[in-house]
């Protein structure tokens, strides 16, 4: 019961702190949905609730936004139980995994509804690089978006875009607990996001600290 109203107030919180309320998140994975419906911003994505797992297909999207972006969705087969699209692109194939989705029809229309909402003046790309290469590291800080940040196991001090993952006791995919509440903190927390959508600059969350001093 606690563990609930603290999160609460830490929603609440982040939602006070929020400045910038009217980008578009970009982001490879459903951290994008989680934190823009914990902010309570209204969607302005098309692939909010959705990912593109293929780490080079992300780029390209991102690199060609708005050529993509004015693609027609090509429904395929999908691989498992929920739908799954391609956008045939002048600079390579990108396939979309809807993965909250029930049915074409359904993503058809949330693609179709947000995309009318993207803001390109105000583009915030997140991108979770589990598992990127080096060259893929070094490849996602050349995308020509100011407000970018890509979340890493390993640390890259070179590269200013990367947001490093360093507590001692964190795994891939666990939830961490913290204090006398024992509140379960998602890996993405450990990051400032709220500080990051209202400046572009990266740091660490100052209520669950990741080794590390905030930039």
């Amino acid at each position: 019961m606690y563990a609930k109203i603290l999160r609460h107030i830490i929603h609440f919180y982040n939602r006070m702190r929020l400045r910038n309320r009217d980008f578009s998140l970009i982001s490879n994975t459903c951290i994008g949905g989680i934190m823009s419906h914990e902010l309570n911003l209204q969607f302005r994505s098309p692939i909010i609730n959705c990912a593109i797992y293929d780490h080079d297909e992300f780029f390209i999207f991102c690199r060609h936004l708005e050529h993509y972006l004015s693609l027609p969705l090509d429904f395929i087969p999908p691989k498992w139980n929920y739908p799954m699209a391609v956008l045939h692109g002048d600079y390579g194939d990108v396939t979309i995994y809807f993965v909250h989705y029930h049915s074409n029809e359904e993503a058809q229309k949330k693609w179709e509804e947000r995309k009318t909402r993207v803001n390109l003046d105000n583009i915030i790309i997140l991108m979770d690089g589990d598992n990127c290469s080096d060259q893929q590291v070094r490849a996602f800080d050349t995308l020509p978006w100011q407000r970018k940040a890509i979340i890493t196991m390993k640390e890259y001090p070179e590269i200013k875009s990367v947001w490093a993952i360093t507590h001692p006791d964190y795994k891939q995919g666990q939830i961490l607990e913290y204090g006398l509440l024992k509140h379960s903190i998602r890996w993405f927390e450990m990051m400032d996001y709220v500080h990051f959508f209202n400046t572009g600059k990266i740091r660490d969350n100052a209520l669950f600290r990741n080794k590390k001093k905030n930039r």
